[in-house]
């Protein structure tokens, strides 16, 4: 036998003494056996970064999933799935849905394919003698996963997806998010979070996700913290409030309590700047007075505080109100449209006064909610012209937006 061809087996097709045609980073006979691919240093230089680019260059995106199984990377992620992984979720289940059912599903499926995709790169990546190579994979059909999951919070399922589909690949980015362990999981959470409060008060609708008091976190010790702890806040409230069920009074007075604590706790830099000497060639609104903040957490956190509030209140149970007479009846109404009003010009000025596109984006939900009890045709139109500038500027589309602030939904 020549030796070269010696020099380029990898090490499995040399122990069982079986041509290798060398190719890297798995020969071919290792890819047919499903083999992990040996190339030991001193035979063969490791391959160049350039290899990892070219791999994910090439990977299919699963928004065709028959396309993307015609990939045998891709076929063999989705075996590994079907063979090791599966099994861990029908534990308890005779029926075997994660085993028998999920993977038939996802030939259909793109966002249950690229969630499958995702959990089983993560797991030959971490799993002993891991695939380093799959990590990258891992990433890319995690973020498409999430994207998918956007698409759907903004515009509720697809043609081709189910809410089970959904449910399911939820389950299985939960494992991968196990499996990884890193912060980028953690920031996913927080960001999914928000595009789905964002949608939830324009459309007046709970959220696509349960939040329990397990998210609130009882020690916070930074700011940005505190802006998670009132958007968990917020999605609770709006999952008590939006719902059809009749409101469980203890638990609106346990999320005001709580909401009360949150605001009583805050350190002085949530604080706006406000009264500021500007120049004459100033040229903002003057419908609403300038709302700094120190960083864009801020804004949004005050932004979630007030309109938090504002569904809290507008939900007051009956056996709440002080008012016995029609006069007191007059007066607390006076009195509620008063701190709706002052709240959603607060609202509105904090995003009017910021020049961060997050703060924007951010602010669309609140903004669509509390439209409606801005007095006044002036801060209409500033908002109206904020918003659509906003839109102009990010590429989101605030038609919704616009809408609310026109009284036309």
């Amino acid at each position: 036998m020549p030796r070269q061809f010696l020099r380029d087996r990898c090490k499995e097709c040399r122990e069982r003494r079986v041509r290798c045609d060398g190719k890297h980073p798995t020969c071919s006979s290792c890819q047919k056996r499903n083999r992990r691919c040996h190339w030991p240093s001193a035979d063969r230089p490791s391959p160049a970064p350039e290899s990892s680019v070219s791999r994910l260059e090439s990977l299919v995106s699963t928004k065709d999933p028959k396309a993307a199984l015609k990939d045998f990377d891709n076929f063999r992620l989705y075996q590994n799935y079907v063979f090791n992984l599966a099994a861990w979720y029908d534990l308890n289940d005779r029926q075997r849905h994660f085993t028998d059912v999920v993977p038939v599903r996802a030939r259909d499926s793109p966002l249950l394919l690229s969630a499958i995709l995702a959990f089983s790169a993560i797991n030959l990546a971490h799993r002993k003698n891991g695939e380093e190579k799959m990590g990258s994979v891992a990433e890319f059909y995690h973020l498409e996963s999430v994207e998918m999951l956007l698409e759907i919070t903004r515009n509720g399922p697809m043609g081709y997806q189910s809410k089970s589909d959904t449910l399911a690949a939820i389950c299985l980015l939960r494992s991968y998010e196990i499996i990884s362990g890193t912060p980028l999981t953690h920031a996913a959470f927080w960001n999914y979070l928000r595009e789905d409060i964002t949608m939830a008060l324009i459309e007046r609708r709970k959220l696509m996700i349960e939040l329990t008091d397990d998210h609130f976190a009882k020690t916070r010790k930074s700011d940005d913290e505190e802006a998670n702890a009132v958007t968990v806040l917020l999605g609770q409230t709006i999952n008590l409030c939006f719902d059809e069920k009749p409101l469980d009074v203890d638990r609106w007075m346990s999320l005001n309590r709580s909401l009360g604590d949150w605001e009583k706790s805050l350190p002085g830099s949530f604080e706006p700047i406000t009264d500021m000497i500007l120049p004459r060639a100033e040229s903002r609104p003057d419908a609403f007075p300038l709302y700094g903040t120190l960083h864009g957490w801020h804004a949004a956190a005050r932004q979630y505080y007030k309109t938090a509030s504002m569904i809290l209140l507008l939900a007051t149970p009956p056996e709440s109100s002080t008012a016995t007479t029609a006069i007191g009846n007059m007066r607390q109404f006076a009195n509620l449209t008063l701190a709706l009003e002052l709240s959603s010009s607060e609202i509105c000025a904090l995003a009017l006064s910021s020049e961060s596109e997050a703060v924007w984006v951010n602010s669309f939900g609140p903004i669509a909610f509390c439209g409606r009890w801005l007095r006044g045709q002036r801060k209409r139109d500033a908002v109206i012209k904020g918003v659509l500038y906003w839109g102009a500027q990010t590429g989101w589309p605030v038609t919704p937006v616009v809408q609310s602030l026109q009284g036309d939904s």
